[in-house]
């Protein structure tokens, strides 16, 4: 486990080990129902939640009837989903432990900010391996402007750092399309987050 990793599994620990995970705005809880709602009606029947915290989005896709795995840096993440009948695996981001092709479609929120340009197109290969062949996809993650921060503000009220390596829109456009087909994208200003932009990307992974 490299610095970024270890840094962020620390806070995320101590996130679960305090049960300090914020609630989702309103906009990512329509976000994850709206999609939920649609891969159901496409029979999608599982998912696979990479960076997915304590199963923060399972209710709406086990309510649509998808089975949902989760997969993140943090164990007591996976603890805390364990006693909400979920799994989640403890794991890297750079090596999830499913075989390839695994699942049916796949899901990851805030979480490839954190990846170093270096890293990023490694992240993006695994995350790709372990979902089917033209399977839908959604991604997001903070951008807006090109910046590299060691962070200690966090709505959690923790105070340890972490690293983001935030994107302008066009960048992660291109990051992205170059692991997946790019259907549609959105970009959501945060009010009173400076001029940092949440940037939604909905696709599918090569055939």
């Amino acid at each position: 486990m490299d610095r970024i990793e270890a840094q962020l599994r620390e806070y995320y620990e101590a996130e679960a080990e305090r049960r300090l995970r914020p609630a989702h705005s309103e906009r990512r809880r329509k976000l994850a129902a709206t999609t939920a709602s649609r891969w159901s009606a496409d029979g999608i029947r599982q998912v696979v939640d990479v960076g997915s915290g304590p199963a923060s989005d399972h209710r709406v896709f086990v309510g649509a009837g998808i089975r949902y795995v989760g997969a993140d840096l943090a164990i007591g993440n996976a603890r805390i989903a364990g006693e909400l009948q979920q799994i989640v695996v403890p794991a890297t981001l750079f090596a999830l432990p499913f075989v390839d092709g695994a699942f049916e479609s796949g899901w990851s929120m805030s979480t490839f900010q954190h990846v170093p340009d270096d890293r990023i197109d490694e992240a993006f290969t695994e995350f790709v391996r372990v979902i089917s062949p033209g399977a839908p996809v959604a991604i997001g993650l903070w951008g807006g402007r090109d910046e590299v921060i060691e962070s200690s503000w966090a709505s959690s009220g923790l105070t340890l750092d972490r690293h983001y390596e935030l994107r302008t829109h066009e960048r992660i456009t291109a990051i992205a399309s170059r692991h997946l087909r790019i259907d549609y994208e959105e970009i959501w200003t945060q009010v009173g987050v400076s001029d940092w932009e949440y940037h939604v990307v909905i696709g599918s992974t090569p055939r």
